[in-house]
This record gives structure tokens, sequence and C-alpha cells, in this order.
């Protein structure tokens, strides 16, 4: 298949097992299975939480539609998206988007469950339920609000009103989103919480995959293990490995046991490693990241490589990973 600029592990670092502490890990716990492969297009997802006007700045329809159209002709299939990007901003643009492509095209659509959208006019009736900390700037958009719930009703309601957004019935892929408290989670993993819900909307035939979608590789992890193989179809870790950050190590070791795919988002850690000043969706970058960039940096150009092939070949290198999200 088409690859970017043929790039491998082998490419980037003759041999990665010695060469660099960074990879001490991996000699030391040689139970993950890393494969040096190309990175083909088909493995790339149109992450599309920045349509929703939030840590990216404002992001115009034309230039979200314009995006998603340019990724569709260099051959990328898939498009992620969330109530929570944009308080349903991102699903409405992707929808309007992929509704404008030709069908013949079968784009893969996730978006995810666990919170959804009401009129500001209406939160102070949701109590500590409001989503406070959101932070996208859609004002000249909407004047809405996420509220978050993992029970039963609320998943529905989550489900149905990304339906309508995304025009679409069918739904590849939905991923519980966030779940990473312990409030949240006993909610998201109780009797009749998100969990079961998404495995009975699958058994219908409503949605294609069960999905989790977290920063946190710990509640990833207590999430994967408290269910039985078969019920979880994939994860999309955020965050947490990266060329700055490899701890979910462990979580990827976990996953390659039980036959889980993994989704991996965040790989330029928001920018960073594209050589931009953002870092985990924030402009205060650490002192200490910054100089690991830095370093990375300096052995990529060592071999003739970007600093962002060497992060997407990075990413890719475990064999459970099955697609990067890029763009987030």
């Amino acid at each position: 298949g088409e690859t970017l600029a043929g790039l491998t592990i082998e490419s980037v670092i003759p041999d990665p097992m010695s060469c660099c502490s960074c990879f001490e890990g991996f000699t030391k716990a040689p139970t993950l299975q890393l494969i040096p492969r190309k990175v083909p297009v088909s493995a790339l997802i149109v992450g599309a939480g920045p349509f929703g006007c939030g840590w990216a700045g404002d992001v115009s329809e034309d230039s979200a539609k314009s995006t998603i159209q340019k990724a569709v002709s260099l051959g990328i299939r898939y498009v992620d998206t969330a109530p929570w990007y944009g308080a349903g901003l991102s699903e409405e643009r992707v929808g309007r988007a992929l509704a404008a492509i030709s069908s013949d095209e079968k784009i893969t659509v996730s978006t995810k469950v666990g919170r959804y959208i009401v009129p500001k006019a209406t939160a102070s009736s949701f109590g500590d339920r409001v989503e406070h900390g959101y932070d996208f700037n859609t004002a000249a958009y909407h004047d809405n609000i996420p509220v978050w719930d993992y029970r039963k009703d609320g998943i529905l309601q989550s489900f149905h009103q990304s339906q309508t957004r995304l025009q679409r019935q069918f739904i590849d892929c939905l991923r519980v989103h966030d779940a990473e408290t312990p409030e949240r989670w006993e909610e998201a993993c109780g009797a009749n919480g998100a969990i079961d819900t998404l495995a009975s909307l699958r058994a219908k035939g409503d949605i294609g995959q069960v999905s989790l979608g977290f920063n946190s590789a710990e509640f990833l992890m207590k999430s994967v293990r408290h269910y039985p193989a078969g019920t979880i179809d994939n994860i999309m870790i955020a965050r947490t490995w990266n060329l700055l950050d490899t701890s979910a190590f462990e979580l990827l070791v976990e996953c390659q046991r039980r036959g889980i795919k993994v989704h991996m988002a965040a790989v330029f850690c928001s920018g960073l490693l594209w050589g931009q000043k953002t870092f985990m969706y924030s402009s205060n970058v650490p002192s200490e990241y910054a100089e690991k960039a830095k370093r990375w940096e300096e052995l990529a150009c060592s071999f003739g490589l970007s600093l962002p092939a060497v992060a997407l070949a990075f990413a890719y290198l475990p064999a459970c990973v099955e697609r990067i999200a890029i763009g987030v």
C-alpha cells in the first residue's frame, strides 16, 4: 500500500533496541511485540477534534470540510470525532463534509459517548454533571454545553444525538470517552453502564465495534482487565505512547495478550513533536519535554528524517497498534 515516505523504524534508528536510553524499557521487558513496518496511509485516522474550535483555535466550516476532502483524496478512509469536541460542532461538520462525498468512498466513522449536549439555558438543572471545564470557543456557532452521563439512558441519548449530527444511523465504532475518574469509571463499567449498553448496540447491529477512548493508561488498563475477551474490540490511547511518554507500555502488553487492537492519538503531543510550541492541548510546554523533543529532532536529522516522521513510526511500532489518529 501507499506509505508515508516509505518510513520504517529501521530507517529511523539502525538498532533501535541499543542506541538510545529511551528504548531501555523494551530490552528489560521484551514482552511487547515490536514490528519494524511501513506506515500505510490506510492506517491513518483523521482526528476531528480541532473542528470543535478548542486548543487549535477557531476552525472555519470550509477548513474542516476541505481537510476531510483532502484526507480522502490522499487515501485516508477513517474519521474520529466526539460530542465533546465543540459540544457537537465537530460531529456536525464531519457529518456535512461526509455527506458531500460519494458513498462509494466507504468512510469509516467513530465517535464517542459519555456526554450529551444541552442548551446552556437549561444547564443548571443538571447540577454537577455539567462539564464546567468545557474550553472550546463555540459561542459564535451555538449556545450549548456537554453534560456527562455514563448510565444507559445517558449513553443512548448521546448515541442518538451523534447519529443526527453525523447524518448516519450506523456508527462503525463507538468509544466510551474519558471515564477516568473513580465516579465516572464506576458508572461506565457498572451494570447497565456504558460498556454494557455499547455491547447491546453492537449485538443489535447499530454499531460495529465497542471501544474506549481515554487519556489515562491506568483507567484503560483497569477497563480492559474488567471484561472478558471479546467485549472490547479496540481502545484509543491518547498522550501516553509517544517519543516523550511511554507510560502505556504495560497497557500495550495487556492489549496484545487479549487481542485488543489499539488506535493511537496525540502521537505528536498536540504539536510539540510537529515542531510547534504546544504540548498536550496547551501552550505551556514543560522544559523537560521541550528538551526531549529537541534531542529527538537532532537524532532524526542525523539520519535525514523529520521529527514528525520518527514520531509516527514510533507510534506504529507495537504489533497491536492498528491505526493512528492525526490532527489531535
